[in-house]
């Protein structure tokens, strides 16, 4: 969502870091593998085939020159990667937690995250709904 006025450098950097963050707990979870591929669609020209796993702290290195919307967009981005399969492993919790020290996200700025994550996979499945009856 926040993803297409990012740098080629920058997005490519992203990919890393979500790969990373998809296959923190060792697995790959239906909804994580959607909301990843769903890149495709927001990246021009993105080889997800391409996307590796890094240095979390390192990769997060890449936004340090962003501006404050940028690092936001990319935390909510990570963070919804995180949550989408409603689970939420320590290996996650790490490095969310190393993210948002990096970025300076506030505990509050998360909060509102998750509830707007909730709010549009709610609406998502309430269309669906509506288009399945």
């Amino acid at each position: 969502m926040f993803l297409s006025k990012l740098t080629r450098e920058k997005q490519a950097a992203f990919l890393n870091l979500a790969y990373t963050m998809v296959y923190a707990d060792g697995r790959l979870d239906a909804a994580e593998k959607k909301l990843f591929d769903s890149y495709k669609l927001e990246i021009e020209d993105a080889d997800l085939s391409k996307a590796h796993a890094v240095d979390f702290a390192q990769g997060l290195a890449a936004f340090d020159d962003s501006s404050l919307t940028e690092k936001t967009g990319v935390f909510f981005e990570l963070y919804a990667i995180a949550l989408i399969d409603k689970a939420y492993p320590d290996e996650e919790k790490v490095l969310v937690d190393i993210m948002q020290k990096r970025f300076g996200i506030t505990d509050e700025k998360m909060h509102q995250m998750r509830d707007g994550l909730k709010a549009l996979t709610d609406a998502y499945a309430n269309l669906a709904k509506i288009v399945e009856q």
